[in-house]
């Protein structure tokens, strides 16, 4: 950022906010339809669907989340009957599935996260798409 560039020129500072009016947008959409969910736990229950064999671990790796954080979304959703913990072979390491009422849940909420997904790209067309994901990407690998 040069000195007389302002904050919200940033490319980083727009891709922050392009990352918190989508979460936002999706969470009012999630409440307009009476799914209680957060988009955390959306994010938590498509990945634990994504994946048949997961552990806690994986899954606050794959979710860019710290352990404290998986642990008490993962309680939220025990407590609502969303996830369900099977111990695997080794007793420290538990598995994670959806219940029934996990999938059908996630099943509602992901109608609403591809409209809103369709909403953020509106306006551009395939190639920028295409240009776009590249360039994050690259981003990304030039980081890791």
């Amino acid at each position: 950022m040069g000195k007389g560039e302002k904050l919200e020129e940033t490319l980083y500072y727009l891709i922050e906010k392009t990352n918190k009016v989508a979460r936002r947008y999706s969470q009012l959409r999630f409440s307009a339809n009476n799914i209680d969910l957060t988009v955390d736990q959306w994010l938590v229950l498509k990945k634990i669907s994504d994946s048949k064999t997961l552990t806690q671990i994986e899954l606050a790796t794959a979710l860019f989340k710290d352990r404290a954080s998986i642990t008490r979304i993962l309680d939220l959703l025990l407590n609502k009957k969303l996830v369900r913990k099977d111990q695997g072979v080794d007793k420290r390491v538990y598995h994670l599935s959806l219940t029934p009422s996990g999938e059908n849940l996630r099943e509602r909420a992901l109608r609403i996260v591809k409209d809103a997904r369709k909403k953020g790209v509106e306006g551009l067309s395939d190639k920028e798409q295409l240009t776009l994901r590249s360039t994050l990407q690259q981003m990304i690998e030039n980081f890791e």
